[in-house]
């Protein structure tokens, strides 16, 4: 039912969509408060310098980016390239070219849940023509993650299970691509987890990315989403770590931290605020 929900959905004009975005927006915030108090627990956290009104802000804002950007997630099917290079605007190119030894290797993107993250992958195909392969974990809705499956691979993207990903590297390693991960999910109890502090609280992140990064000696690029206007962004890529092999994990994640977390200093209203990134206590000691 919720996978031709969302079909159904997605054959609206995207004006059509950001009409029901913007009542969505009043709804969530205004009426049934959708998560108000992790939204409003998660600013207070990140920003304890700034004042209440100041955060009130920023989530009235937050609720409207999560809307949009989620109609327009819906409105991917119905794009082509040559929208996605119209709406997003890419920056970093050279970096890329560089650092995949002119499209002979691949790179390692690592991202964040800000601006619209699905819609940067395939913006990033078209401007590029580089294969974009993004690494997700299942959603709890089966139909929800089928829509997500296929709206991710329409182009020949291959999206790879976290599970399965040190497998499907291994197996394609002369494949050159970008392996995209938007890593600052809250990490799973059986995950191998580094602790730093970030966005001023200690936060746990997987490890993965970077035993990845390790195993292949891939080079480590952070991909920022910036919003521009309503369906307009702006990706900034950047290399944090070109030599994997010679830095350690930790070395890795703390590069990819700090670059997500001033990325989110800059926009925190395109944050996905919502989300229980900070559910997990650190070990004693790390507090």
């Amino acid at each position: 039912m919720t996978y031709w929900l969302y079909k159904i959905l997605a054959l609206l004009p995207l004006p059509v969509k950001y009409g029901l975005s913007s009542l969505a927006a009043w709804l969530l915030g205004r009426v049934f408060r959708y998560r108000a108090h992790v939204v409003a627990k998660n600013l207070r956290n990140a920003f304890p310098e700034r004042d209440a009104h100041w955060r009130k802000v920023v989530a009235q804002r937050f609720y409207r980016q999560f809307t949009d950007v989620t109609m327009e997630i819906l409105h991917t099917s119905r794009m082509s390239l040559d929208d996605f290079a119209q709406r997003v605007t890419i920056e970093g190119i050279d970096a890329l070219t560089r650092l995949s030894e002119n499209r002979t290797q691949s790179v390692i993107v690592l991202t964040i849940h800000q601006g619209n993250w699905e819609w940067m992958m395939h913006a990033a195909n078209a401007h590029t023509g580089m294969a974009i392969d993004p690494v997700y974990r299942r959603l709890h809705s089966p139909g929800a993650d089928r829509f997500a499956y296929e709206a991710r691979s329409q182009f020949g993207g291959q999206p790879i299970l976290m599970e399965k990903v040190a497998r499907n590297v291994l197996k394609h390693r002369r494949r050159c691509r970008a392996l995209v991960l938007v890593a600052d999910q809250s990490p799973g109890q059986r995950d191998n987890v580094y602790w730093t502090k970030w966005l001023n609280q200690p936060t746990a992140f997987f490890t993965g990315p970077a035993t990845i990064a390790q195993l292949t000696e891939f080079p480590v690029m952070f991909a920022r989403c910036r919003r521009e206007s309503r369906g307009h962004y702006h990706l900034q890529l950047q290399p944090i770590v070109e030599k994997p092999g010679q830095s350690t994990p930790e070395e890795i994640i703390e590069a990819y931290a700090r670059a997500a977390e001033e990325s989110i200093r800059e926009e925190p209203e395109s944050f996905l605020w919502s989300n229980r990134r900070w559910k997990h206590q650190p070990p004693d000691g790390l507090a």
